[in-house]
């Protein structure tokens, strides 16, 4: 029964395309965010590295620490919503993130602290917003850089390390820091996501996540949007998975 469990809490550790997150944030560099303990990236940029330096007017300056910087300043308490686009290799999920209906991508665009990994027609406001950027010489584009890809590759021992939602939670966590629970939200195009099951054996109430074993064979009694919704109901999370 412990292999069944165990990818269950794998499937609830990475993040499915779809998904909506929304919660404490804190910024780990210029486009990514913890959410305590889920590591999202931001979708469609790439900041320079925390350690990176650019050069302008001659001096260098630290734009990976300025790109942090005004990461944390656009979060300033509140709790972003982040769709997840997509999951990376590593299990990190890449996102639409506002606050405040503020797209924090494009916001870091336009202040010349990240580039556009892959322009699309499709993207016309991060191209338009790095356009603008340029034209204006604001932030890394008053001098001169190193594209954040290219610095990665030349310093791989800067990068972040890979940490798990369940080792960033466990016991040897990051001290008396104080962590607010992040609200996770499962939503589809159909509206919640989450299945609630009463047991036709024994009258339990089950509720099963998205990407969970048992998931896609389930016929729910009842659908939530959350974990909070669900046990407030008096329904408990599959172990089976």
């Amino acid at each position: 029964m412990r292999l069944p469990i165990a990818l269950a809490l794998l499937a609830l550790s990475v993040p499915a395309a779809g998904q909506i997150v929304s919660g404490h944030a804190s910024a780990l560099d210029g486009d990514t965010l913890d959410m305590t303990g889920q590591r999202l990236r931001l979708f469609g940029i790439d900041a320079p590295e925390s350690t990176q330096k650019c050069l302008r007017d001659g001096a260098t300056w630290d734009c990976g620490a300025q790109a942090k910087r005004q990461l944390a300043m656009l979060i300033d308490g509140a709790e972003p919503e982040c769709r997840v686009v997509v999951t990376d290799p590593q299990g990190i999920g890449i996102a639409r993130c506002t606050v405040a209906a503020r797209d924090l991508s494009e916001a870091l665009v336009a202040a010349g602290l990240a580039v556009v990994t892959a322009p699309s027609p499709d993207e016309p406001a991060l191209a338009e917003a790095q356009q603008l950027a340029k034209e204006a010489k604001v932030g890394i584009w008053a001098g001169t850089f190193e594209m954040p890809s290219q610095w990665r590759k030349s310093h791989p021992q800067a990068r972040l390390p890979i940490v798990s939602r369940h080792d960033s939670q466990g016991s040897g966590g990051s001290g008396n820091m104080p962590q607010r629970p992040v609200r996770k939200v499962y939503r589809h195009a159909f509206g919640c996501a989450i299945k609630g099951n009463i047991s036709h054996r024994n009258g339990e109430h089950i509720y099963y996540l998205p990407g969970m074993k048992y998931y896609d064979g389930t016929r729910p009694e009842r659908l939530f949007c959350s974990e909070e919704e669900a046990q407030s109901a008096g329904y408990r999370l599959s172990r089976g998975g």
